[in-house]
């Protein structure tokens, strides 16, 4: 396959060598955004194959790599992918073995071998910006999201670069959650119904033997209540150092564990009906201390603030660097069906 061509160089983070391109592919960043994503097309506006995508993405490997290190993330754009299978096969181009949604908090749907809908949380409803199972031992690297059904109105993946995130946070609430991380604790119902998923769910599996070889395996606390749920508790990090870049980003899922997320409207029944020992989830620092909501709503205004919000359109692939960038959800209008795959 030819090489690709330049269209605009990308706004840079990092100093790269950027690849021979022919004329076959165009990328660009929106100005209002920045670097973050960078978007990759077809160059005369004529729809490219998901073949075509598929061997862009095998053969520029190590190009892919690098602009994901470089901008956060790629968008892949002007390219017909329409069925499930199709995207699939993509996303096993960029993750070779793709992973399942092991201890994911989100209602979702398997619509194919570790492929999910992205999220059936309520449409009328923001998600907060959060990274991908930020709060498990071993969070994925990579995460695609795939532009299936547009939204009617709304319904946009806004995403925000965690090394900025983290540059730009108040010093004092940065410090904490450097240095004493986050507690995360599950409540998770063992019944056909009950709040939240259930731990069979969760692990996709009604094995308990399973269920605790995973939780010992991952470093995650547990126990097992007399009417058959399971609470978990575990320590993990509030900031890291990127494995490849060696710079220091956000990473951690206490805006949206914890209790002040929810709805004001429906905080108070939440706790009345739980207690705080018994909330679905909830988010404290490393060492048992409380999380204040006003800190927490601190670190939400500035990912609003700084977050990428662009519309969907049909076909998009959208591949992220899972620790360098959050991701959350804009209420929307149905239809709307965005899947996901993660590895």
């Amino acid at each position: 396959m030819p090489a690709l061509a330049s269209h605009q160089r990308p706004l840079s983070l990092h100093r790269v060598v950027e690849p021979a391109w022919s004329q076959q592919f165009k990328t660009s960043t929106w100005p209002v955004h920045g670097p973050l994503p960078l978007v990759v097309e077809p160059q005369f506006g004529e729809p490219a194959t998901t073949d075509i995508l598929i061997e862009l993405i095998e053969s520029r490997r190590e190009w892919l790599e690098e602009m994901l290190h470089r901008h956060g993330g790629v968008l892949f754009r002007g390219f017909t992918i329409r069925e499930i299978e199709q995207f699939q096969r993509v996303s096993q181009a960029v993750i070779p073995t793709l992973k399942p949604y092991v201890e994911g908090q989100s209602p979702r749907t398997k619509v194919a071998d570790n492929v999910y809908t992205s999220t059936e949380f309520p449409a009328q409803y923001r998600i907060t910006l959060h990274n991908e199972l930020s709060y498990a031992k071993s969070p994925p690297t990579r995460i695609i999201f795939h532009c299936h059904i547009p939204p009617a109105e709304g319904g946009e993946t806004p995403i925000v670069d965690c090394r900025r995130l983290y540059a730009s946070m108040d010093d004092d609430l940065r410090e904490r959650f450097e240095r004493l991380g986050v507690k995360y604790v599950k409540n998770m119902h063992g019944q056909e119904r009950g709040l939240g998923k259930s731990w069979m769910e969760h692990f996709e599996t009604s094995d308990r033997n399973v269920v605790e070889g995973y939780l010992h395996q991952n470093d995650i606390d547990f126990e097992w209540t007399a009417d058959g749920n399971l609470r978990t508790w575990s320590i993990r990090p509030g900031v890291l150092r990127h494995p490849i870049t060696g710079e220091m980003h956000w990473f951690n899922q206490a805006n949206l564990f914890h209790i002040s997320n929810v709805d004001e409207r429906y905080r108070g029944q939440l706790l009345d009906r739980c207690g705080e020992d018994n909330l679905p989830t909830h988010a404290f620092y490393g060492d048992g201390q409380p999380i204040t909501a006003a800190d927490l709503d601190r670190v939400r205004k500035l990912m609003w603030d700084t977050a990428v919000i662009f519309p969907w359109q049909q076909g998009d692939v959208l591949v992220l660097d899972n620790f360098l960038v959050a991701h959350g959800r804009m209420p929307f209008k149905p239809p709307r069906k965005i899947l996901v795959a993660m590895g």
